[in-house]
């Protein structure tokens, strides 16, 4: 057998170590230029396009818990589109996307109980232009039939926003409409609440209880008293002034007492008032006089 001279071993692991020096590539760290929104988007998804095949992504999705798990994640194939780009402060940026779950050929599912998600992703600056630095495909659901509802931005204090996305639904005659809120702060979109009940009327399962509203409420409460059933109408307008949101409630409300009986019709006139601070809101005066259905 050859032997090989010290030299010749030498100049072998010379090249042994180039080449794992190639193979062995460090991730590639990709930047944005701008904070366009599409741009954005291309760096948690390299292939996403805002129209057509390349709009649909997997994402992984695991729900809230105390103790997450692998077990609990999954990846799923959803329609992610952008829809706010948030300045945090003058090097943080926050990318907020609607994310809407696919059926077999990808066409978001548009049923009543098929809700959206609400995503999150996080970019810092420097020299180099803007760089991810956390992502959350999954923050929330929000909406029915293929949409995260209405959708705004609200600044409560340096650093700290407050994304809302109002949304409502009719279930055998009974309407509602909810208020989800999302704050972002840092590199982190945290959910502050999953549906503020903001209305209801059962109009559409008991057409006396339209009476309520003004026309005629002692034909309401005879009809309604005779089919023993209950009468909501409650609407309410919201706001958010500084980091407080307020909610005032106006309607009528006639409810089943514990025996069955129709209760004397009661005017709703309230304020529901919540402090939002980072990772919290917290209801500060008043109650939602909304009740469950």
């Amino acid at each position: 057998m050859k032997s090989f001279s010290k030299f010749e071993v030498h100049c072998a692991l010379i090249a042994t170590s180039l080449l794992l020096a190639g193979c062995q590539k460090k991730p590639e760290v990709r930047y944005s230029d701008t904070l366009a929104r599409n741009a954005l988007m291309a760096l948690p998804f390299p292939d996403w396009a805002p129209t057509g095949s390349a709009q649909v992504q997997a994402v992984s999705v695991s729900p809230t818990t105390d103790a997450p798990s692998d077990a609990a994640v999954a990846v799923v194939q959803v329609e992610v589109s952008p829809v706010y780009v948030v300045r945090l402060d003058d090097t943080h940026a926050a990318l907020v996307t609607q994310v809407l779950p696919v059926d077999e050929n990808n066409r978001p599912y548009d049923g009543h109980a098929h809700s959206g998600m609400i995503g999150a992703y996080f970019f810092e600056h420097s020299a180099a232009g803007w760089r991810m630095t956390d992502r959350q495909d999954f923050v929330t659901t929000s909406g029915v039939g293929g949409t995260i509802g209405k959708t705004g931005i609200t600044k409560l204090e340096e650093g700290h926003f407050a994304v809302t996305a109002q949304w409502g639904s009719c279930w055998q005659g009974y309407c509602g409409r909810w208020l989800v809120v999302v704050g972002l702060q840092g590199s982190e979109a945290t959910l502050l609440n999953s549906g503020i009940a903001l209305s209801v009327d059962n109009d559409g399962a008991h057409g006396a209880c339209s009476a309520l509203g003004g026309g005629d409420p002692a034909a309401a409460k005879e009809v309604a008293d005779a089919e023993k059933h209950e009468c909501l109408d409650i609407q309410s307008k919201w706001k958010f002034e500084g980091n407080r949101l307020v909610v005032s409630y106006e309607g009528r409300l006639s409810q089943l007492g514990e025996n069955g009986e129709l209760r004397p019709t009661e005017k709703i006139r309230e304020q529901a008032i919540y402090e939002a601070t980072p990772g919290k809101l917290t209801l500060i005066s008043g109650r939602d006089p909304i009740p469950g259905f």
